[in-house]
């Protein structure tokens, strides 16, 4: 499975209707394509995490619909998925003495899937994994 990092960028926005809509229409305006999307609510506030295409494009996008957000690296992941794929790419963090902060991950159930990872160390962690 190839892994590549990228950037996760995490949107603090109302925990109420529309905002996770809100977020995902200005990238869609931006003309950024969405890889990987997670959201929470926390009481008043929500987080919405998004790994996008095109960090650039992302950032003008989020900007522009004036949402504040912040960003860090994650490795994105995606390939064949089957039963214990999930659990061959963290025993090979674990083996590297690396630890998942968050996961989140998609797939059909057959065919291909993706998963976000975000590690303590993003480096280590395409070396394990083969990446770039």
């Amino acid at each position: 499975m190839p892994a590549k990092q990228r950037t996760e960028f995490l949107v603090s926005v109302m925990n109420r209707p529309g905002e996770l809509g809100r977020v995902l229409e200005s990238l869609a305006k931006g003309k950024v394509n969405v890889l990987g999307v997670c959201g929470w609510g926390e009481g008043e506030t929500a987080k919405v995490m998004i790994v996008p295409d095109n960090d650039a494009k992302a950032r003008k996008a989020l900007a522009a619909g004036g949402f504040s957000f912040a960003e860090g690296p994650v490795i994105a992941v995606s390939g064949a998925s089957g039963v214990g794929t999930g659990a061959k790419l963290a025993v090979k963090l674990a083996g590297a003495g690396l630890n998942i902060d968050h996961v989140y991950a998609s797939t059909t159930g057959k065919g291909s899937g993706s998963v976000m990872l975000h590690v303590t160390d993003p480096a280590a962690a395409l070396k394990a994994l083969g990446g770039k």
